[in-house]
């Protein structure tokens, strides 16, 4: 975009409707919303972790959870008890803070068709844009550093087949595209994870979704029943292989989660000399909150008319942690690929 200074005070300029600026278009965040969405189900202090009050203190947040634990199964009743003992487990929350900065210029303000409270709202969704993106890489990432690396009981064949070398992901032929999401359904109850699940996916299988979703009762060859399952999800982040129509990872329903926290001070707001610490709702209605630092300061003013132009310095941020829990045998996370061939 060009200076702002450069639409000065243009009478007869109009302003593009706020519907119709695509060029502030939110991707699919897909990944992000799969851990998001059931947080509160799975992580059941939640509201603790959010309320840490020291960033230090987040390195040493964990979430604990009871474990499967096998015993030998006999064939007759015992005098003798030696059961086993059960046990829990401690999975480590690992924060990363996502910090974007941007200024609001008062002689830009004073000189732009648009005031200061646009520009400023403009800056806060170009802010949340950036800090969305890196986000949703972690996501996808996290999901694969998580995905799992064992065949279990999944058919060698028939519905799919294990691609076991390196990638780690359950194969479903082109040929049989449109029995995709019910073959994932059959070989997840393989794994024993039955019921629901929630998917994220790229863009050739939001393709297949709609065309066979658009195969409803009325038509011939009617492929809604493989979606009452499943709680799908676009990402355009996930990477496609090339010999990949597409490619889904699978989690059970209320399985994974992740924890948004932002520092004390901004929860509670603080007046600081010429620094501000707030906190703001979630632009895009996915975290609870946002950080967000103010800095006042003064800057050469000459190129907008003046001697000094005002400028508020901005630091939006939050610090992300996602939660895979660490299961004794045969992750949550699976992946699966719709194959070209």
């Amino acid at each position: 975009m060009s200076e702002y200074a450069n639409t000065v005070l243009l009478a007869a300029l109009s302003e593009l409707s706020e519907k119709s600026n695509f060029d502030m278009r939110a991707p699919e965040y897909g990944a992000t919303n799969l851990f998001n969405k059931y947080k509160r189900d799975v992580i059941l202090n939640y509201d603790e972790l959010v309320s840490i009050k020291k960033q230090s203190d987040l390195q040493t947040a964990y979430v604990d959870y009871l474990r499967r634990n096998t015993g030998s199964v006999g064939s007759a009743r015992t005098h003798s008890l030696t059961g086993d003992i059960g046990d829990s487990t401690r999975d480590t929350l690992t924060f990363v803070t996502y910090q974007r900065e941007f200024t609001l210029s008062d002689g830009i303000a004073r000189n732009n068709v648009f005031k200061a409270a646009k520009l400023l709202q403009n800056q806060i969704v170009n802010a949340r844009l950036d800090i969305g993106a890196s986000i949703e890489t972690a996501a996808v990432a996290a999901l694969e550093a998580a995905r799992n690396t064992v065949q279990g009981n999944r058919p060698s064949s028939g519905i799919g087949t294990w691609d076991g070398a390196a990638n780690y992901v359950y194969e479903i032929a082109n040929a049989d595209s449109n029995n995709y999401y019910n073959y994932i359904r059959a070989a997840q109850a393989a794994l024993d994870y039955t019921g629901n699940h929630q998917e994220v996916h790229t863009v050739n299988l939001e393709a297949l979704k709609w065309f066979q979703m658009a195969q409803g009762s009325a038509n011939s060859a009617n492929m809604q029943y493989q979606y009452p399952d499943f709680d799908l999800n676009l990402s355009t982040t996930i990477t496609n292989a090339s010999d990949y129509e597409g490619t889904s990872y699978v989690v059970p329903v209320a399985s994974v989660g992740l924890v948004n926290w932002i520092p004390e001070k901004n929860r509670e707001g603080l007046v600081h000399g010429i620094w501000d610490f707030s906190a703001i709702p979630d632009p895009f209605g996915i975290f609870d909150r946002l950080a967000l630092a103010t800095y006042k300061t003064v800057a050469d003013g000459s190129t907008y008319g003046g001697d000094q132009d005002a400028q508020w310095i901005f630091e939006m941020s939050v610090d992300v942690a996602f939660f895979v829990p660490t299961i004794t045998t045969q992750k949550i996370v699976n992946k699966y690929a719709l194959t070209t061939a």
